[in-house]
C-alpha cells in the first residue's frame, strides 16, 4: 500500500516539474524572440525623429509665431532671473 502511494506521489511531482519547467521555457523562447535587438530599437528611434520632423514641418504661421513669443518669454524670464 505504502508503495503505491509514494509513487503516486512521486510521479505527482515529476509532473508538476515538467509543468514548471514547460511554462518557463515557453516564456523564456517568448521572451528571447520579442527582445527588441540594436536595430529593432535604431529604426523605432529614426521613426520616431521623423514623426516629430513632419510635425514641426506642418506648423502654421500663427503656431510658429506663438512658438516664437514663448521662446523669447522663456529667454527673457531668464534674462531676468540673471540680472537678479
Amino acid at each position: 500500500m505504502k508503495k503505491k502511494r509514494r509513487v503516486k506521489q512521486v510521479k505527482s511531482l515529476l509532473i508538476q516539474f515538467v509543468w514548471i519547467f514547460a511554462i518557463g521555457g515557453g516564456l523564456l523562447v517568448a521572451a528571447w524572440y520579442l527582445y527588441p535587438t540594436k536595430k529593432d530599437q535604431l529604426h523605432f528611434i529614426e521613426d520616431k525623429l521623423e514623426e516629430v520632423q513632419k510635425q514641426k514641418e506642418i506648423l502654421t504661421e500663427k503656431e510658429l509665431k506663438l512658438k516664437e513669443l514663448a521662446v523669447q518669454k522663456e529667454w527673457e524670464e531668464v534674462d531676468n532671473d540673471n540680472n537678479k
